[in-house]
């Protein structure tokens, strides 16, 4: 296989990325390179503002970054001070560290750590694209949960298969799915769900007629009965 920007394009297009470098210029140009690769791209220019922007995220989307890419030299917070910050938070996160060739006294750590990969700076093509791929190859597929033998969901798009075919599902259905796949053998009630739902919005007035009806429309495009419901605990889902 010819390894190029198209073929990395295949498999990061949908994923997102945190991108970490204090130098401007440097930062500046290769944003651009990763805003044609991947679906959404944030850039901090420090380990304390890319705290903040992968905080802010988890609290918006309700999930972490696919990628992070982290310069080891930055003021205020450095990689390594990154790194062990947001693998406590989220042990499974992909993270890149760039490295220049006088920061190797830095590298056993990162890697006991268990950053993903290395890239060296100066950045070329080559590594820029193989740690990339690899990383992106291995993301997709440990997010791709099959729930039977017909049924899959990908969780790095958030789209759920039947033989293959995308089904269609509602913003507030993926979630409620992901809730309980995340989460299996866990019950949650209607109050738990709906909180999960619509934590941003608390104007919103709770209905447990609506949370039946999403969870009966959501059934009808599982395996069946996929998800159980114990009326004293709540919904769950066991596979």
């Amino acid at each position: 296989m010819v390894l190029n920007f198209k073929t990395l394009q295949q498999v990061s297009k949908n994923l997102s990325l945190l991108y970490l470098e204090d130098d401007i210029a440097l930062r500046e140009k290769t944003a651009v390179v990763f805003r044609n690769l991947f679906e959404e791209v944030d850039v901090a220019e420090d380990g304390i503002e890319g705290l903040e922007f992968f905080n802010n995220y988890y609290e918006r989307e309700g999930k972490y970054y696919d990628i992070i890419v982290s310069d080891i030299q930055m003021p205020r917070l450095n990689g390594i001070g990154l790194t062990k910050e947001i693998l406590n938070i989220n042990k499974e996160q992909k993270i890149i560290i760039v490295s220049a060739y006088n920061d190797k006294e830095y590298l056993i750590d990162l890697i006991n750590l268990g950053v993903e990969g290395f890239m060296q700076k100066p950045l070329s093509s080559d590594n820029l694209l193989k740690i990339l791929y690899d990383t992106c190859i291995t993301f997709n597929s440990q997010n791709i949960l099959s729930l039977n033998k017909e049924f899959k969901y990908n969780f790095s798009i958030s789209a759920l298969f039947h033989n293959d075919i995308k089904v269609d599902i509602s913003e507030n259905e993926q979630k409620l799915l992901e809730l309980l796949l995340k989460n299996k053998n866990q019950a949650f009630n209607s109050i738990e769900i709906f909180n999960h739902l619509y934590n941003n919005a608390p104007e919103k007035e709770f209905s447990s007629d609506s949370i039946k009806s999403l969870v009966k429309r959501l059934r009808k495009k599982l395996p069946e009965s996929f998800i159980s419901n114990t009326q004293q605990l709540g919904y769950s889902t066991s596979f």
